[in-house]
């Protein structure tokens, strides 16, 4: 082959291995950073920890420069939301908001579920905790809880509840033991609006995480009676707690995090810990973390593993001091 050709053909191999070599380098180092990301929110708008995620969303757009999406996909005991992205490629770009509800208490509340929280979807990060408060509507003749309460015992089928996960469900469940009153339950699909149908006094009482009753709350609608903590929150000071009442202790609580679909690469999602973490120390997100009077306590995949795995037997143990078996 005559030496232009070589040099030549040569030349052209160079440009194309340089071509390829931006290709292979995203392939060994997973998706690209700028990529966009969307959280799926298995809860309808307006609940905790779809405005948790929302306002995390904001910051991690501004720290990192990702488009960084909320798309809700409520219903089916967050069945809807989990099997959207369990059925994303496992590239780490689909993300789903799990809570205390879809990621642990749905793993011993039902004997068919439609998704495997601990098989099926694998821990990014933690993103928020929170307080719980029972709140009834400001319509109800019920100024205190000891007045619920009485009402409870006075006519066992007085008091109705609008559960909007079935965490809240089984904490109820635990609040009407520990107070030794019956309540008639009904499962929402999500707090929103089972806090829609207690405002307009349609339920006795709802059991939710406070940053989704405080604005309904300051406004007058509905009535804070009971603060489901050992201690009463310090933004709401008159309000009496569980334990202090008598009516035993709780040791379930709302939190909310991300999680991946499984199989997704282990270095993919250190890194989406790592720009969640960022986004958390953001002066908006610890603003909005602080005014609900909530926790943001960063766990990375490891560490929220451990916790989930705790949680769904603090639920499992519940269930057992409840008297209720899976449905």
């Amino acid at each position: 082959m005559p030496l232009v050709a070589q040099a030549f053909r040569r030349a052209a191999c160079a440009a194309l291995l340089m071509g390829l070599l931006p290709i292979v380098d995203a392939v060994a180092q997973g998706t690209s950073p700028t990529q966009p990301i969307r959280i799926v929110a298995p809860v309808p708008p307006g609940n905790g920890s779809d405005i948790a995620m929302r306002t995390l969303a904001k910051e991690w757009t501004a720290q990192t420069g990702r488009t960084v999406l909320v798309e809700n996909r409520p219903g089916g005991n967050n069945v809807i939301g989990a099997q959207a992205v369990i059925q994303a490629p496992a590239d780490g770009l689909t993300l789903y908001a799990g809570s205390n509800a879809s990621m642990a208490a749905n793993a011993v509340t039902f004997k068919t579920l439609g998704y495997d929280p601990v098989k099926d979807l694998t821990p990014v990060a933690m993103v928020i905790r929170a307080r719980w408060v029972m709140v009834t509507s400001s319509l109800s003749p019920y100024q205190t809880i000891d007045d619920l309460v009485a009402a409870g015992k006075a006519d066992p089928k007085a008091l109705s509840s609008g559960d909007g996960s079935a965490g809240f469900q089984l904490a109820t469940a635990l609040f009407a033991r520990g107070a030794g009153i019956e309540i008639n339950q009904a499962l929402y699909k999500g707090t929103a609006p089972a806090l829609q149908d207690l405002a307009g006094n349609q339920v006795s009482l709802a059991i939710v995480d406070l940053s989704s009753a405080l604005t309904l709350i300051r406004a007058g609608r509905v009535r804070p009676l009971l603060a489901i903590t050992d201690e009463r929150l310090p933004l709401l000071p008159e309000v009496p707690s569980m334990k202090e009442k008598g009516f035993g202790e709780m040791p379930l609580h709302s939190w909310a995090g991300l999680f991946a679909k499984a199989g997704t690469p282990a270095a993919e999602l250190e890194r989406l810990a790592e720009q969640i973490g960022t986004a958390m120390k953001a002066d908006g997100f610890r603003k909005y973390v602080a005014d609900v009077n909530s926790e943001a306590p960063f766990m990375g995949p490891a560490t929220l593993r451990d916790f989930q795995l705790k949680q769904i037997e603090a639920y499992r143990e519940a269930m057992a001091v409840a008297g209720q078996t899976a449905q």
